[in-house]
C-alpha cells in the first residue's frame, strides 16, 4: 500500500473503469450498457475524482503492478460545485451522450446525503477483477482507515453493492441512511472517528 504515483493516472482509471463494469448505479445511468458503463467510469474517475487537487488516492502494488486503488476526499471538497459540473459536461457528453441528466440526478441525489461535518468521504474503491477475492480491498481500507484514526476523524462513504455493505460493516461503518436512485438501492454509511 503506497499513495499512487501521477504516472499511474492511467492505470488507475482503467482498474476503476473495469472493477465497476457491473456496478448497478453505473449500468442504470447508461442503461445497460457495459462497455459504455467502463468508459464513463474510467474517464469520469480521470477528471472528477482522481484528477481532483482534493484527491488522496492510495494505491495498491502487487509485483510492481498497480492492482488497486482508494481514492479519498476530505469535506468540504467530497462533492462536485456546480461550476465543476459544467466544466465535465462536455466530457460527459462524449462518453456516455443522452444519459447525462441521469447521471446528474445520481450526483445530485448522492450528494443530499453528505454529511455538512468535517469527515473523510471515500470512493472509488477498485481492485483489477483479477485481483478480487484476495483482500486487495481490505488491505486498501485497513491502510486508509489506519491513517484516519491517527487524525481521530469520521468517514463516509456510498455503496449499491451489498458484498460491499458487508465489507465495510467490518471495518466499523454503519448504514445511515439510503435512497432508491434510478431504480438501484443506495447505502450512505458512516464510520465514527475513532
Amino acid at each position: 500500500m503506497r499513495p499512487m504515483a501521477a504516472a499511474e493516472l492511467d492505470a488507475a482509471c482503467r482498474i476503476v473503469g473495469l472493477a465497476f463494469a457491473d456496478n448497478p448505479s453505473n449500468l442504470a445511468t447508461v442503461r445497460g450498457d457495459q462497455e459504455k458503463a467502463t468508459r464513463a467510469m474510467e474517464q469520469g474517475t480521470r477528471i472528477i475524482k482522481l484528477g481532483s487537487p482534493f484527491s488522496h488516492v492510495l494505491g495498491a502494488e502487487r509485483e510492481g503492478r498497480l492492482v488497486g486503488i482508494l481514492n479519498a476526499a476530505e469535506w468540504p471538497h467530497c462533492q462536485m460545485k456546480l461550476g465543476e459540473k459544467l466544466r465535465t459536461a462536455p466530457m460527459m457528453i462524449r462518453t456516455i451522450g443522452f444519459n447525462l441528466p441521469r447521471a446528474f440526478k445520481v450526483m445530485s441525489s448522492r450528494a443530499k446525503h453528505e454529511p455538512s461535518k468535517p469527515h473523510w468521504h471515500i470512493g472509488p474503491v477498485a481492485v483489477h477483477p483479477d485481483e478480487q477475492g484476495h483482500g486487495v480491498g481490505s488491505a486498501l481500507l485497513r491502510a486508509f482507515l489506519e491513517g484516519v484514526d491517527q487524525q481521530g476523524t469520521p468517514v463516509f462513504l456510498q455503496t449499491d453493492v451489498d458484498r460491499n455493505v458487508v465489507l465495510y460493516q467490518k471495518f466499523g461503518f454503519e448504514i445511515v441512511s439510503r435512497e432508491t436512485i434510478l431504480d438501484v438501492d443506495t447505502r450512505f454509511m458512516w464510520r465514527a472517528a475513532r
